[in-house]
């Protein structure tokens, strides 16, 4: 017998709920006959719906986690799971949130927010329900806030930054509006390839703490970011740099987007304190040409090349992806401190 068959012959036997003058049924809700009930009666089922909306999803989380707790139900208990017609994975989900105590959940926030931070030391699962009581996010942007967080400990937590610094080299994790394609040189929308960070996370990074009072920034900035307000300049600022000219990389293979089939990016030059380059001739072009990769995001070597024929170190990379002899890297996958940085 199907999943469906099961579900359906499950209900097959269970009573409708009746609230006063009303009537719960699977599939809809009913007054019973020749009754007319009051405001009151129809405000009070109505809490009742959404309390119960509110708390199935704990109900159906503590049903499964007692049900498999019982060991001389093994024999029945697939069948009767398969009965509920939930697909794996959202079993999955359901059975995460019934391991969060019962004192942590929060009445107030909605039973998808639970799943999204069930699998966090249960410190930040109370941290992050609590804060996403208090400023009512969807899972959505609980989602957006965990990534950036998560980013943040790269250079704030994970790994501790030290040392300082001549040359930075950024090429920041930019967070779009949208879930559409952008003309970044992505393959999609940005956020299913790496978390996002937003500009005010990205400001609040300790970077200009260490940044050579004479220092220079090289700075990747996407075509549908560099005009945004606040943007990469707030960015810049905040890092203790003032913008002053910039190179475009010209991908050759570029991507379609809301208005134009894009295949360029910036990375923007500024400075802090007087840091003209070190060996200012030959000049390098301000156009690279270089067909991109198909990994996602990942930038031209020609561009590390330029910069270090400009300028003499110490260097700094933040948000990059690989250890590269003669700079200290900060990366954006977290893995990378444990195996490499101590190296």
């Amino acid at each position: 017998m199907t999943k469906r068959a099961l579900a359906r012959a499950g209900t097959r036997d269970i009573k409708p709920i009746e609230l006063g003058v009303f009537v719960l049924t699977a599939t809809g809700l009913e007054v019973k006959a020749g009754r007319r009930p009051t405001f009151e009666e129809w405000d009070g089922v109505g809490e009742f719906i959404k309390r119960t909306h509110r708390a199935s999803g704990f109900w159906l989380a503590d049903w499964l986690r007692y049900g498999e707790s019982r060991t001389d139900w093994a024999e029945r208990l697939s069948q009767a799971i398969d009965a509920t017609g939930l697909k794996e994975k959202t079993l999955k989900n359901v059975r995460a949130v019934g391991a969060i105590e019962k004192s942590r959940r929060r009445e107030g926030v909605e039973f998808t927010i639970h799943a999204e931070v069930a699998g966090l030391a249960p410190k930040e699962q109370d941290e992050w329900l609590e804060r996403a009581e208090e400023e009512g996010w969807d899972r959505r942007e609980l989602r957006q806030n965990i990534r950036a967080a998560k980013r943040r400990r790269v250079v704030e937590g994970q790994a501790i930054l030290e040392g300082m610094y001549r040359v930075i080299y950024a090429d920041p994790p930019w967070l779009y509006g949208d879930s559409g394609a952008t003309v970044d040189g992505s393959l999609g929308k940005a956020e299913r390839h790496y978390p996002g960070m937003r500009i005010a996370d990205l400001c609040r990074l300790p970077v200009e703490a260490h940044a050579m009072p004479s220092s220079v920034l090289f700075m990747w900035v996407t075509a549908p970011m560099l005009l945004e307000n606040p943007g990469p300049r707030e960015v810049i600022e905040a890092w203790g740099f003032k913008p002053k000219t910039g190179i475009v990389w010209d991908k050759v293979l570029g991507n379609y987007g809301h208005y134009v089939h894009g295949r360029h990016e910036h990375l923007i030059i500024a400075t802090r304190g007087s840091c003209l380059p070190d060996r200012p001739t030959p000049s390098p072009d301000s156009v690279i040409t270089e067909r991109r990769t198909s990994t996602h995001s990942e930038k031209p070597e020609a561009a590390r090349k330029i910069i270090t024929s400009l300028y003499d170190g110490p260097y700094l990379e933040l948000f990059g992806r690989k250890q590269v002899e003669g700079w200290h890297v900060f990366g954006n996958d977290a893995r990378l401190w444990a195996e490499e940085v101590s190296a």
